[in-house]
């Protein structure tokens, strides 16, 4: 139990008194809900840096290529990228959770995030719905398991496809259905059979079991592009949105971000609003330096002495241009350019 004194379990840093204690019947559901969300909110800012979004990109345009006549392009960017995080790379996600595990919080957000360690394909029949919940059927295993509801819709399809993880919250059979989950019409059952079948003999590759809806005997001019509410949602926006940012920007300015990205992951520091005002600067300032990596180092100065970089990592100037490969006089005038920016 949490003592009125004790700081609050949401991690505001207020005492609990003042802060989800104030209702003496304090929901405890919403206090591990809005945990989890803010652990998985963690995920973006400290597992992508460049290098994915640029493979990301790659992917998507294929999967693009591949598959546009069955699924509507915004939400094929979504199981573009969501099957590379949970089925295809499953490392990142899941070195990510356990790290979250290893630190002090409540039994319960350790049982759900222990539970999300391994997502899953799955394919369900829709036995009922409601706003607040869905119950379905795992075809394959005859399973059945129920999730949260879609307040806002109905939806008249009778199966479900795509990765699904346990929560807890929702009982010993809940489920969460990430944003890349569908719904199939009635008539689609020649899809949800071959989909079935290719489940049920430990088919494991994404593309594969995706193609599977370019199989449509009735092939119609509509797409699929219904899919319920996913809790995890704004992890897939951000990565997203930073994805479309990156391909926008400059390619110098790009090169810089990735180099300093590199930097304050290898040093585990906290930099992601220091690196949105880096953005700013690199795309309203004009840069003539020959070498991204020099503005990256007098960013990274200017980022540890304004405090917009946690503390830690290289604190002297020789050592930060050593880690750059670039001579210290040559990063003085970019850390300032950057101090000014910084203090405006």
């Amino acid at each position: 139990m949490v003592g009125r004194n004790d700081p609050c379990p949401c991690g505001s840093g207020k005492k609990y008194k003042k802060c989800h204690g104030k209702n003496a019947l304090g929901d405890i559901t919403t206090i591990v809900s809005e945990e989890i969300d803010r652990i998985v909110e963690g995920f973006v800012k400290e597992t992508f840096h460049s290098a994915n979004y640029h493979e990301l990109e790659k992917r998507n345009h294929l999967w693009q290529n591949t598959l546009h006549h069955a699924f509507t392009d915004k939400l094929l960017d979504t199981i573009a990228m969501e099957t590379y995080i949970y089925i295809d790379h499953p490392e990142l996600w899941q070195n990510y959770i356990n790290k979250q595990i290893t630190k002090q919080m409540r039994q319960q957000v350790k049982d759900i995030l222990q539970s999300w360690l391994q997502p899953v394909f799955m394919l369900a029949r829709v036995d009922s719905q409601s706003p607040e919940v869905i119950a379905i059927t795992d075809i394959v295993t005859n399973k059945s398991y129920v999730m949260n509801g879609t307040p806002a819709k109905t939806f008249s399809g009778k199966w479900l496809f795509g990765i699904f993880m346990p929560d807890a919250r929702k009982g010993e059979n809940g489920l969460t259905a990430t944003s890349s989950v569908v719904f199939l019409p009635n008539e689609k059952d020649n899809i949800v059979e071959a989909l079935r079948l290719k489940l049920q003999n430990g088919y494991a590759d994404s593309m594969d079991l995706y193609k599977t809806f370019l199989e449509d005997k009735n092939e119609s001019n509509s797409k699929v592009n219904e899919k319920p509410t996913d809790p995890t949602k704004d992890v897939k926006d951000e990565v997203a949105a930073t994805k479309e940012t990156s391909t926008e920007m400059a390619p110098f300015t790009t090169e810089v971000l990735e180099f300093v990205n590199k930097y304050v992951n290898e040093y585990k520091l906290d930099a992601a609003e220091f690196l949105e005002s880096l953005t700013s600067f690199l795309e309203n300032t004009a840069i003539k330096a020959k070498k991204a990596e020099t503005v990256a180092a007098g960013a990274v100065l200017a980022g540890q002495a304004n405090s917009a970089i946690s503390e830690g990592g290289l604190t002297k100037v020789k050592d930060v241009a050593a880690y750059f490969g670039v001579s210290a006089s040559s990063i003085s005038k970019y850390r300032d350019q950057i101090t000014e920016f910084l203090a405006k």
